[in-house]
């Protein structure tokens, strides 16, 4: 047995490992880093990145077909999806070609190959190599998990990474069960692709955790293009046939797919690793205990990322590298949620931050809100994509903002200026009276703090 020895063995080579290596790396730390796939993880390889490429095609492919609209004629409009697909597959190639050398030429250690925690301080290879470690980090990333259901324990379905790479052509029809921000983006991908969809969710509403509002709007335009959205549905069972799928809806119609995609949730990835020798408790969800520093009941090992089981973005598994990096060379922090700004990169697109109106009220705010659709935008209206909001919720009493919800094009970068406000607590007049170019789409967000601030009232100019 070689025993080699590290200041830091972070285990996983995602966003939020890659992260803290380079950071600690840069510090003079002996890093070790271990991925047991690619490195990227998640959201480079299966998640994130690829599916914006999908929807940029699918998106160009349904403007195609508007082109009428504009007065522009254009043939009929094929999706070569083999030529779509080969495009993502470059752009990810390109994106992740550097590969481990930029952190190897930091002074770290990768190892592309299983690494698992055997016990306090030991981490094995699979080659055998062992380390001892002072401190070790889970950045192990999270898994689909399926839901109860009756017949998925056959596999056989789709998760995100096989809706992705596949290999084979479009599906004639796809049944996705999940109306989370996954089901939702692979529904409208390949609906415009040319699949018959339905999307089922047992919830009441597409992407529940959403502001009502924002729900209800993204449900009707799933439903406008021709998505066929089952909510508060019951599925009893799935059943694969030699034409594909049968999910059979208790008191509802059964849905026949060729394909299925199970987009139903995930949970932290922790298989192989000896958790309990290694001091490290779990809660009753799966997910590591943690502390404000994001350090496990094992003091000297962190978790961070989608290892959390919490906020599985990697916007904020990149802040959380840089906790527990500030945490290991001595400058603690405490971990702060209340801004974190995320978005479902579909069309139109949903972006939020902070509390819905629902859980303010829930939270014991009294809630005032400011609302503006997009119909009432200019430019939304001269670029015919009259389709959305922005809606504002702040507390009456205090005047505080204490979240924003936008759906339209460009959402995801207009959330911005409220996440922005938020984090800086800056009035909500201040943004109202701020001038904002004309006609941009910006100017609704100004429309919604104009209204907010009316509510409240605040000195308009």
């Amino acid at each position: 047995m070689t025993l080699e020895h590290v200041d830091v063995f972070v285990i996983g080579g995602g966003g939020t490992g890659s992260d803290l290596t380079w950071k600690l790396s840069g510090a003079g730390l002996r890093v070790a880093l271990a991925e047991r796939d690619k490195l990227g993880g998640e959201c480079a390889n299966y998640g994130c990145d690829p599916t914006k490429a999908m929807l940029k095609a699918a998106r160009v492919a349904a403007s195609a077909r508007r082109a009428g609209e504009f007065g522009i004629r254009v043939g009929s409009v094929d999706v070569d999806f083999r030529a779509v697909m080969a495009r993502v597959a470059a752009l990810i190639a390109e994106e992740t070609k550097a590969g481990g050398s930029i952190y190897s030429e930091r002074g770290a250690l990768v190892f592309l190959q299983e690494a698992l925690i055997t016990d306090e301080h030991r981490v094995e290879l699979a080659d055998g190599t062992v380390f001892e470690a002072d401190r070790m980090v889970l950045a192990t990333g999270s898994e689909p998990v399926p839901p109860p259901i009756d017949g998925l324990d056959a596999g056989g379905y789709w998760t995100n990474k096989e809706a992705i790479w596949h290999g084979g052509d479009v599906p004639g029809s796809l049944a996705v069960i999940g109306g989370g921000a996954i089901g939702v983006e692979f529904a409208q991908i390949y609906s415009r692709f040319g699949s018959r969809v339905t999307l089922l969710e047992v919830a009441e509403r597409v992407l529940p955790p959403e502001d009502l509002d924002s729900s209800l709007a993204i449900d009707e335009a799933l439903a406008a293009e021709g998505i066929a959205v089952m909510d508060g549905v019951e599925i009893s069972r799935v059943t694969r046939t030699a034409e594909g799928w049968t999910v059979a809806v208790k008191g509802g119609p059964n849905v026949v797919a060729e394909r299925l995609l199970v987009a139903a949730g995930r949970k932290p990835c922790f298989d192989g690793h000896d958790l309990e020798a290694a001091g490290v408790r779990l809660d009753d969800k799966g997910r590591p205990q943690l502390t404000e520093t994001l350090r496990t009941t094992a003091p000297h090992i962190w978790a961070g990322g989608d290892a959390t089981g919490d906020l599985l973005f990697t916007h904020v598994g990149g802040y959380e590298a840089g906790l527990i990096a500030a945490d290991i060379l001595g400058d603690p922090r405490p971990r702060d949620y209340r801004v974190v700004p995320k978005v479902t990169y579909c069309e139109p697109e949903v972006a939020s931050v902070g509390l819905t109106e629902e859980a303010a009220r829930g939270a014991g705010h009294e809630v005032v809100t400011g609302l503006v659709r997009m119909a009432d935008v200019t430019r939304a209206f001269l670029e015919g994509e009259p389709f959305g909001l922005v809606k504002l919720v702040a507390d009456e009493d205090s005047g505080e903002l204490l979240g924003g919800h936008i759906v339209g094009e460009h959402a995801g970068e207009l959330i911005h200026e409220v996440v922005a406000a938020m984090a800086a607590r800056t009035p909500v007049a201040t943004l109202g009276n701020t001038i904002h170019a004309y006609p941009s789409w910006s100017a609704g967000v100004r429309g919604a703090f104009r209204a907010l601030a009316a509510e409240l009232g605040e000195d308009l100019s």
